[in-house]
């Protein structure tokens, strides 16, 4: 999974993205990150601008695309 995001978002220069693999931790580790990707339970994720929850428990197949998707909108 980390491997899949990274290589996924390689191209997006300048933004930080933190991948987590529970909440437990997530929003603490990730504050300095632009975005976070973050697992929610089995094959579940949930996307996260700053330490703002965008999206919960998206099917982990999708949620790279709708990860790219989100940063498309707010950063244009």
């Amino acid at each position: 999974t980390i491997a899949h995001v990274k290589a996924g978002t390689a191209h997006l220069k300048g933004l930080k993205i933190a991948i987590m693999g529970c909440i437990v931790n997530g929003p603490g580790e990730m504050a300095d990150a632009d975005y976070g990707y973050v697992g929610a339970g089995r094959g579940k994720i949930s996307l996260y601008k700053g330490q703002n929850c965008i999206e919960k428990n998206i099917p982990e197949e999708q949620a790279l695309a709708r990860l790219l998707e989100l940063i498309q909108q707010y950063e244009g």
